[in-house]
């Protein structure tokens, strides 16, 4: 794969009323996933969150294609009951008695389901790990959050990228978490 071919566009600097974003929205509503909150984030929410500035989004292109994206946003995670205090401590990196600690969130994640094969979903991530060790330089924290399915394949694909479950986030996702 030559990532040389791949344009990384933040949202955040799509102008309004210009080329370019008639291009983003085009490619946007043209966008497929496999998981369709991933797809309805970036069709629906996408826009507004980084108007709101709760979140960044970051496009990724080969050429006129949008094959994937990401999107980070810094989050409180809450510790739930189960987790021990050598666990906390660690990921806190000083305290083993607090609730909650800021961290780095990987809100979403997502491949077109057509147009994304180009691109792995270890370079994705790879991709958004590095912004998130960006965010880290600049204001701190030591962990990386995601919320994922219980799928076993998609389990698995964190964990082989340096991801370790942390709790379960509700019925339906565990938080992952990966030192930065």
């Amino acid at each position: 794969m030559d990532r040389k071919l791949f344009q990384t566009i933040r949202l955040k600097d799509v102008e309004p009323n210009t080329k370019l974003e008639l291009h983003v929205k085009n490619a946007i509503q043209n966008f497929r996933c496999k998981d369709s909150d991933v797809e309805n984030f970036l069709k629906n929410k996408a826009f507004e969150f980084e108007r709101r500035s709760k979140s960044r989004t970051y496009l990724i292109f080969e050429g006129v294609n949008l094959l994937a994206y990401y999107t980070l946003s810094l989050h409180s995670l809450e510790f739930d009951e189960s987790i021990s205090k050598n666990s906390i401590k660690k990921i806190d990196g000083f305290s083993k008695s607090v609730k909650s600690v800021g961290i780095v969130l990987i809100g979403q994640l997502g491949k077109d389901i057509n147009l994304g094969k180009s691109i792995t979903g270890a370079y994705l991530l790879d991709k958004c790990l590095r912004a998130a060790l960006r965010v880290q330089d600049v204001v701190g924290g030591r962990y990386a959050l995601l919320e994922c399915t219980e799928e076993p394949k998609v389990v698995e694909f964190y964990k082989s990228n340096g991801f370790e479950v942390l709790q379960k986030a509700d019925e339906k996702y565990l938080q992952m978490i990966k030192k930065l």
